[in-house]
């Protein structure tokens, strides 16, 4: 875990605390709420991204984490029922130019996904087309982002493979995606997302298909990237096991709010929430079922859920 002196914060009814680093914040979300029809997804939810900071968005499934993520690119919209109601979403670009990408033009938003921020999917078989090779998927992100020459894109390609670690990147580079292990196209995914050096990656639980020592990998090419590339990392997870290894800060989500926010030492040592400490205590330690026959239920009472 990382140093941090700060505090952990519980959200009160004037809505949830600022989550962010030392520096002035790449992202700045404010109050975001997120409906489709009729049911709120994501309900005044705010936290800061800093350059180099890993903030970690946990809880349960249907918690609103991926909804979250998906309101700041935008692509929420893409459904004909989703939209994002309030709030504003600040994200400082390279340039120095200040966008709120909730009022962004979708032209303007184009040039953002991909080249500003990008995201990486739990399976990436999902992003990879299984028709073309991993090679040429790769070189076709650097061409129309980069409006790279068809050389220098082949080039390119075996810099990134590189980069993320992966062995043989010529001969790999000519496979395609079902040819490769699951961990191996997590960092093509990866690749992906960071050929065009972005300043917020988006990282949708991108471990949770791998086993562990393969996550442990992925963990560690992800810390190792965002310092050399100064960009700020959304970590969305529901394994607090994984938050301990590479957050920064935490922000839990109950029910499309946000709950309880802070340094992750603070979450971890002295979370004010019962639910947080819930999640803390679902994570398994070695010896916890001596003298048992079996698992015990797991119970979140209604009072225990605030």
């Amino acid at each position: 875990m990382n140093t941090a002196t700060t505090s952990s914060t519980v959200v009160n009814e004037q809505g949830p605390a600022l989550v962010g680093g030392d520096e002035s914040p790449i992202l700045s979300v404010k109050n975001l709420s997120v409906r489709f029809q009729d049911n709120i997804a994501v309900n005044d939810v705010s936290f800061d991204v800093s350059p180099r900071e890993v903030l970690a968005i946990v809880g349960e499934s249907g918690s609103g984490k991926s909804v979250t993520s998906l309101a700041i690119m935008r692509l929420v919209e893409l459904s004909s029922s989703g939209k994002v109601t309030d709030g504003t979403m600040k994200f400082v670009r390279a340039s120095g130019d200040i966008v709120d990408l909730r009022t962004a033009p979708e032209t303007q938003m184009r040039t953002i996904r991909g080249n500003d921020i990008s995201m990486i999917f739990q399976e990436p078989l999902t992003s990879l087309n299984p028709v073309y090779s991993v090679g040429n998927q790769l070189a076709e992100v650097l061409r129309v982002h980069k409006g790279m020459s068809r050389r220098e894109a082949k080039k390119g390609v075996i810099e990134l493979m590189e980069r993320v670690r992966i062995p043989e990147p010529t001969r790999r580079a000519r496979q395609y995606p079902h040819q490769m292990s699951g961990g191996m196209r997590q960092r093509v995914v990866i690749a992906m997302a960071l050929a065009c050096q972005p300043r917020i990656l988006i990282a949708d639980e991108p471990t949770t298909a791998l086993d562990v020592t393969i996550q442990a990998q992925i963990l560690a090419l992800l810390r190792e990237l965002k310092n050399d590339l100064d960009a700020g990392i959304i970590f969305i997870t529901h394994d607090m096991g994984v938050v301990a290894e590479i957050a920064d800060r935490v922000l839990v989500m109950r029910k499309s709010e946000a709950i309880e926010t802070g340094p992750v030492e603070e979450i971890f040592h002295n979370p004010q929430r019962p639910y947080t400490r819930k999640l803390l205590s679902a994570v398994p330690k070695l010896g916890s079922m001596n003298g048992t026959d079996s698992p015990a239920l797991f119970h979140l009472d209604r009072e225990e859920a605030s």
